[in-house]
């Protein structure tokens, strides 16, 4: 099992007592100077920081990294020391010690800079895993971060909430929020598990969430974290009685790919308490920005484009499960708007707002790709020319 996962985990306590230990757990600082005093386990984390994940990211990612350019300075200065620090405190997160293969440092890809090699990639990881390692654990008494793990309840037909399509409700009482839950529907895919109507249901004193992780937990076997960390920026300040629409964790969909029916999950957070009156009623928005501009070019996925044989819908809406666990796009054309969300949260997932052209919309069915379907370049240039009017729009959004 992810033994550093759960020791993680349980590392970061609610309790005010705890609170200097809490902000360790986030972001695995180590206060040294260089000149002993360390832990084995924290010194190895720091020479795998001067020697493997650090010559790394001076190459690939200072450039655009080192404070000049807005809002993306996660490197700066020549403090070897100090950008290990400034990286690891860094919002939003690039480094996830609860689930290190997750960390955006090493899921971005090729972006406007370039993608990590295999070593690079490995060199990154090596660290990210010894400064979890150095972590350690507080011996703290607060509730765990963790909830319960559950089998979770298979949608096979009709609305959310009916006998055939029930509703997991997942109790937030141990992890400090008494009275409130996480609830979903789930669909079994090919593929893995599709997540829908995804919502933090406050209690009666509200409730507050950052980064929530899914995570199946097979009884025989290693604990498999959701692989790219969707939930990481995720942060939620809700009083009783919000909105469905506030209470939509970030789009309210997602698949899991590699997650089995069989299996059970647990969900686990970096935080988690009652509403907090002194935060507002903060809610960081992950999904679809510019649902009028996707939904002026959405015909494009459910129309043959420039004299292609099929559309997207031939095989996303349904009829295929694999294709529609990997991108389910049910009801594309629907005049329900919180339908159309759902959408083009699923679309939103596979485009690549940095460099739109390395996008998994325009990639798969490019036709150098090995996707059953491709279109001819002309008909892809059609295609990318209509649908990038919405994403250059949800690129340049606030």
């Amino acid at each position: 099992m992810l033994e550093t996962l759960v020791r993680q985990l349980h590392l970061v306590r609610l309790s005010a007592a705890a609170t200097a230990v809490f902000a360790l757990g986030c972001t695995g600082l180590i206060q040294d100077d260089g000149t002993g005093g360390l832990t084995p386990e924290q010194e190895a984390a720091r020479q795998a920081w001067i020697t493997e994940a650090q010559p790394v990211l001076a190459m690939n990612c200072s450039s655009c990294h080192n404070g000049s350019r807005q809002n993306i300075g996660f490197i700066e200065g020549a403090d070897v020391m100090a950008q290990r620090d400034d990286l690891l405190a860094y919002e939003p997160l690039v480094v996830n010690l609860t689930a290190p293969q997750s960390s955006r440092l090493l899921t971005k890809g090729l972006h406007e800079g370039p993608a990590f090699t295999a070593a690079q990639a490995s060199s990154v990881l090596q660290w990210i895993q010894k400064q979890k390692d150095a972590v350690g654990t507080d011996g703290g008494g607060g509730p765990s971060l963790e909830t319960t793990a559950f089998l979770p309840l298979i949608c096979t037909s009709g609305a959310p909430g009916t006998v055939d399509c029930p509703f997991n409700d997942v109790s937030l009482d141990e992890v400090g929020i008494v009275g409130s839950k996480i609830r979903f529907t789930v669909q079994s895919l090919g593929s893995g598990l599709y997540i829908s109507n995804l919502k933090l249901v406050p209690g009666a004193d509200g409730a507050y969430i950052e980064h929530p992780l899914f995570v199946s937990k097979p009884v025989m076997g290693d604990a498999k974290p959701d692989t790219i960390d969707r939930f990481f920026n995720v942060k939620m300040n809700l009083q009783q009685g919000a909105t469905d629409a506030q209470q939509q964790i970030a789009g309210g969909t997602a698949a899991f790919v590699g997650f089995q029916a069989t299996d059970p999950l647990a969900i686990y957070f970096k935080a988690a308490k009652p509403f907090q009156p002194d935060m507002g009623g903060m809610q960081t928005q992950t999904g679809c920005k510019k649902l009028t501009e996707f939904k002026a070019v959405r015909a494009n996925f459910s129309a043959a484009v420039g004299g292609a044989a099929q559309a997207c819908t031939g095989c996303h809406a349904g009829s295929n499960a694999g294709a529609t666990g990997a991108m389910g796009i049910q009801n594309i054309g629907s005049a329900d708007d919180l339908v159309v969300q759902n959408v083009c949260n699923q679309v939103l997932i596979r485009t690549n707002l940095t460099t739109p052209d390395q996008s998994g919309i325009y990639l798969a069915p490019s036709p150098a790709s090995t996707h059953p379907f491709r279109f001819t370049q002309a008909q892809l240039d059609m295609f990318k020319a209509n649908v990038n009017t919405w994403v250059m729009a949800e690129k340049t959004a606030p």
